[in-house]
C-alpha cells in the first residue's frame, strides 16, 4: 500500500510516506501515527482486551516516556491522499528517538481512515506496518 522511511539526524526524526500502488486508499486526509507496539494483526485484540478489531493489536499511539498530554508523541501529520489515490508526505518531529522506535515491544506506523463526515470511518485502522531497522 504505501512505503515509510525514519530518518534520524540532529535530534529530529524525517518521516517520509509514498503510496506504492494509487487507488487503493480513498482520498481525503487520512490519520497516521506511531502505536506502541510492534504487532500488525488483522481481527486482534488491543492489549488491554476488549472486542476485536483491525489491528488492534498495535495498542494505542506511541507516549515516549516523559512525555506527557497531547499531541501524543506518535501523533504525526495527516496523510493526504489525492484524488488519483496516490499519496507522498514528508513531516519532522522530535517526540520520540530511534531507541524509543525500536525498543523491546517495537513499534507499528498506523494509517487510518479518510477523516470527513465519517467518524467511525476516519478511527478505522486500515493498514499497519511494523517499524523495523533498515
Amino acid at each position: 500500500m504505501a512505503t515509510a522511511t525514519f530518518d534520524f539526524t540532529n535530534g529530529y526524526v524525517t518521516v517520509t510516506v509514498k503510496t506504492v500502488t494509487p487507488g487503493i486508499l480513498a482520498p481525503g486526509f487520512h490519520g497516521l501515527h506511531v502505536h506502541e507496539i510492534g504487532k500488525c494483526e488483522p481481527n486482534s485484540v488491543a492489549p488491554a482486551g476488549g472486542p476485536p478489531g483491525n489491528f488492534l493489536s498495535a495498542g494505542g499511539h506511541l507516549q515516549a516516556p516523559g512525555h506527557t498530554g497531547k499531541p501524543e508523541s506518535g501523533d504525526l501529520t495527516s496523510l493526504e491522499v489525492r484524488q488519483d489515490g496516490s499519496a507522498y508526505l514528508v513531516t519532522t518531529t522530535d517526540a520520540f528517538t530511534r531507541d524509543q522506535l525500536l525498543g523491546p515491544n517495537k513499534t507499528a506506523l498506523m494509517l487510518h481512515g479518510a477523516e470527513g463526515g465519517d467518524m467511525a470511518m476516519s478511527m478505522e485502522r486500515v493498514a499497519c506496518g511494523v517499524i523495523g531497522p533498515a
